[in-house]
């Protein structure tokens, strides 16, 4: 009998989306500060960052689930911006959503994603990285305006989420070009990544 599920995460959207794909979890919030190491991304890369946020998350439940698999990702984005990265977070507020859309009006982000499975029973760890380059038309803060009193993306790093991009209309959506191996990896949760380490 295969080991119960947990999912390490306080996320919504990573909970929809193992439901989706028929993974039943036990869903686990970590006491992890997410920010604790944002000053760290020079060091560690945004992938290592990703990578290490992920552990932290696993460990964090893992002595709460001894016989389970704990499933742990987290996501880093980053924005060059002057030829420099800037890292890209979840914005609480309208006016803060808007001036990170507006950043990213016209460019090119990438989304890190770090992935661990731990199998608590035996403390063996299989871990991977994914990464997604996510194109942007340019738009007008007006239309940042529109979009975040629609939609609200206050949970969302980069202040924006894929899901949204089809029910925009009449707004153009703001995403145009996806490359990676599978758009799960935008939404937080890469899926065949996942199965791979599965």
């Amino acid at each position: 009998m295969p080991a119960p599920l947990v999912l390490a995460s306080s996320s919504r959207y990573r909970a929809a989306m193992l439901a989706e794909e028929g993974l039943d979890a036990v869903i686990d919030p970590p006491d992890v500060d997410e920010r604790e190491l944002d000053g760290r991304v020079g060091e560690l890369g945004p992938s290592g960052l990703a990578l290490e946020l992920a552990r932290r998350k696993a460990d964090s439940v893992a002595p709460r689930h001894p016989t389970s698999l704990v499933v742990a990702g987290d996501q880093v984005g980053v924005l060059v911006v002057d030829g420099h990265p800037v890292m890209l977070v979840k914005r609480p507020d309208a006016g803060g959503a808007v001036e990170q859309l507006m950043a990213m009006s016209g460019s090119t982000h990438e989304l890190h994603n770090g992935l661990v499975v731990l199998d608590v029973a035996t403390g063996r760890r299989v871990e991977g990285i994914d990464v997604q380059r996510v194109t942007m038309r340019r738009f007008t803060r007006a239309e940042a305006e529109q979009y975040v009193q629609r939609f609200e993306p206050f949970d969302s790093s980069g202040s924006y989420r894929l899901e949204d991009q089809e029910a925009m209309a009449p707004l153009a959506p703001f995403v145009t070009e996806v490359t990676g191996e599978h758009d799960s990896g935008v939404r937080g949760l890469p899926l065949p990544l996942l199965h791979r380490l599965l």
